[in-house]
């Protein structure tokens, strides 16, 4: 005889809360997981928020040249993109030059054409200035398009003008010492004409996010969506099958009524002739062929 004596086995005590620990641990690995994609979207927040500031103080430093004939478009449609934006586009005497401002801390090393802030390569920013040079280009008339430059300016590096290629680095600080010193190519005239025909062309506004110049990803082509092989493979076929017979007795139709109709011409045509010819006089006849 079985006796009760309120013991729970061993065996079932050890799975007592197992399934609130689980639920407890996926928790916490989501928990972990919202506090990396918050501190990423805060970095990408002081990021934004250091690239507006270095942008506002490069446009406070090439207002000065507005007193020398330059106008300074900021913030503008970067052509041929619909998510991409120049920070400023400087036209003047020196002629159309394109700004793209970096807000980084770190020292600069010049190698050769490779320049780097801190640890970080500017290959992809130096490439991201010259497309958008090329880009403001198209927009220029063709006598002027040799006097269109691309300009990296380093926020908070003191750097002289270097150039890297067909771009020339330079630190906020003398920035607008090296427009200022470009040799006078465009007259006051073709400022105002190149002026406004960029300010037309460059102010509609970048649609979605706005990215800077080497920020822009590679357009990619919608995927398309497959086609059951079935739709394409058989399809065709049971519409042929099923209208061969028909279009081939459509056809034998059209022969024997085109020749019954072709006979029944022929025929017209003789009966015609015939009673043509019995209603000549008698004894009309056609002279004989002699010499």
């Amino acid at each position: 005889m079985c006796r009760r004596t309120g013991v729970v086995p061993r065996s079932s005590v050890q799975f007592a809360g197992r399934g609130a620990a689980e639920q407890a641990r996926k928790h916490a690995e989501r928990a972990a997981q919202l506090r990396r994609e918050l501190q990423q979207e805060e970095r990408r927040q002081r990021a934004w928020e250091a690239g507006a500031e270095g942008e506002r103080l490069v446009a406070a430093d090439l207002a000065v040249l507005e007193a020398d004939g330059w106008t300074v478009l900021h913030d503008v449609r970067w052509p041929g993109r619909q998510r991409a934006n120049l920070d400023h586009v400087a036209i003047g005497p020196g002629g159309v030059v394109v700004v793209d401002s970096k807000n980084w801390t770190g020292a600069v090393t010049f190698r050769d054409d490779e320049v780097r802030v801190g640890s970080r390569s500017m290959a992809k920013e130096i490439t991201g200035v010259a497309a958008a040079t090329a880009a403001v280009t198209t927009h220029v008339p063709a006598r002027h398009r040799r006097d269109v430059l691309g300009v990296l300016c380093l926020v908070q590096q003191p750097v002289t003008p270097h150039e890297v290629g067909a771009i020339t680095v330079v630190g906020r600080s003398a920035v607008a010492g090296l427009l200022r010193a470009l040799p006078s190519v465009l007259t006051a005239g073709d400022v105002a004409r190149i002026a406004g025909t960029l300010a037309a062309e460059l102010a509609e506004p970048a649609t979605g996010e706005a990215l800077t110049t080497a920020d822009v990803p590679a357009p990619r082509s919608a995927p398309r969506r497959p086609v059951p092989q079935r739709q394409v493979r058989r399809a065709p076929r049971r519409t042929a099958r099923r209208r061969s017979p028909l279009r081939a007795l459509l056809r034998a139709v059209l022969a024997v009524v085109a020749v019954l109709v072709a006979l029944a011409l022929v025929q017209s045509l003789g009966e015609s002739i015939t009673g043509q010819l019995q209603q000549l006089p008698a004894g009309t006849q056609q002279p004989a062929a002699g010499p």
